[in-house]
């Protein structure tokens, strides 16, 4: 891991690269992005929704959930870690 600015959030952070679309999915375009952003995106939306709607930034930072993710994110320290649930729960999952 290095130290880049994700490109959904802005934070200059130790950052993974996230694939556009889905390795699974036949996907090689990646994209700098925070563990956090990471997390969020991969709990938020199957591999399909990544590969059919999801598979761009614009329209990743453009989604109402995102951008409420985004807000809540922000107010949180640097360091702070979003635990993922991979899937469970996800429409329970709220960030006001």
């Amino acid at each position: 891991m290095s130290v880049d600015t994700c490109v959904f959030c802005g934070c200059e952070v130790h950052i993974r690269m996230h694939h556009l679309i889905p390795r699974c999915k036949k996907g090689n375009t990646v994209v700098p992005s925070c563990l956090n952003c990471e997390s969020y995106i991969h709990s938020a939306w199957s591999h399909n929704e990544l590969r059919d709607t999801y598979n761009n930034v614009e329209t990743i930072l453009a989604n109402e959930k995102f951008q409420k993710f985004l807000k809540w994110r922000l107010k949180q320290p640097l360091t702070a870690v979003f635990k993922s649930d991979r899937g469970n729960n996800r429409s329970k999952r709220k960030y006001s």
